[in-house]
């Protein structure tokens, strides 16, 4: 996980960077790694934590540059990967609108997230992703004590909402299951082969990826997970 790691604090006296506004159209899919180069999704998301950082000291130049992030990712719809976008949702979004409004766009987020990890991440790229980054925890993580106290008495009290709410993400991911408004390789981008590739380009490989054949039947597994994963599985209580 990247978000608001110590090793960026040390920043906190360095000029305050830029987001390079996302070019219009479909995005770039990385189905040749780069070797040489972080892909931009990450370069995003390390500028997005330094100028987290930021807000968090009251820093006015960080604010200016939070804000043109947050246009940037609200010009189209899913034009950030599905890491940049929950933890954007995390740190601003859900601590101003509350589970009732946010949940259903990390729903389809993570939808979205984990139908692109199912497709093109291997086995140890899959347990980075949700180990090391904590994909499905990400959103509520970032808000620290408060927003995880908020989700819990959410779902628990309000488990019929959280229903209808997980019901409209998974309509919306559905609308925009194909979109090619970001990378949807960046799970590529993770696992033991990516490692070895850095270390030895001689052991670079294709970006693996599952039989198209399969890829609906991914698609419902994404949803399977992420309903397993806030326990809206679950009979509702009567």
């Amino acid at each position: 996980m990247l978000f608001i790691m110590g090793a960026w604090a040390a920043q906190a006296q360095t000029p305050m960077p830029q987001i390079i506004p996302t070019p219009p159209g479909a995005a770039p899919q990385s189905i040749a790694l780069s070797t040489t180069a972080p892909p931009q999704f990450q370069v995003r998301r390390r500028i997005f934590n330094v100028v987290a950082q930021g807000v968090m000291r009251n820093d006015p130049s960080a604010e200016a540059a939070l804000d043109k992030i947050l246009t940037d990712y609200e010009s189209v719809a899913f034009r950030y990967t599905p890491l940049e976008s929950l933890e954007i949702i995390g740190f601003y979004y859900l601590p101003r609108e509350g589970m009732e409004k946010a949940f259903q766009v990390i729903v389809a987020e993570q939808v979205m997230g984990w139908y692109d990890v199912l497709r093109f991440a291997s086995e140890s790229g899959r347990a980075e992703i949700v180990n090391n980054e904590g994909f499905f925890k990400l959103p509520i993580a970032i808000g620290g004590p408060r927003i995880s106290a908020q989700a819990a008495k959410y779902f628990s009290e309000r488990p019929a909402q959280a229903r209808e709410m997980l019901a409209r993400g998974f309509a919306m991911a559905d609308s925009w299951r194909e979109t090619q408004n970001y990378d949807r390789h960046w799970p590529a981008y993770y696992g033991l082969e990516r490692l070895a590739c850095l270390q030895d380009h001689s052991k670079c490989k294709p970006a693996s990826e599952l039989d198209r054949a399969k890829w609906d039947a991914a698609w419902s597994q994404a949803k399977e997970r992420i309903t397993a994963y806030y326990l809206l599985d679950k009979a509702v209580a009567k």
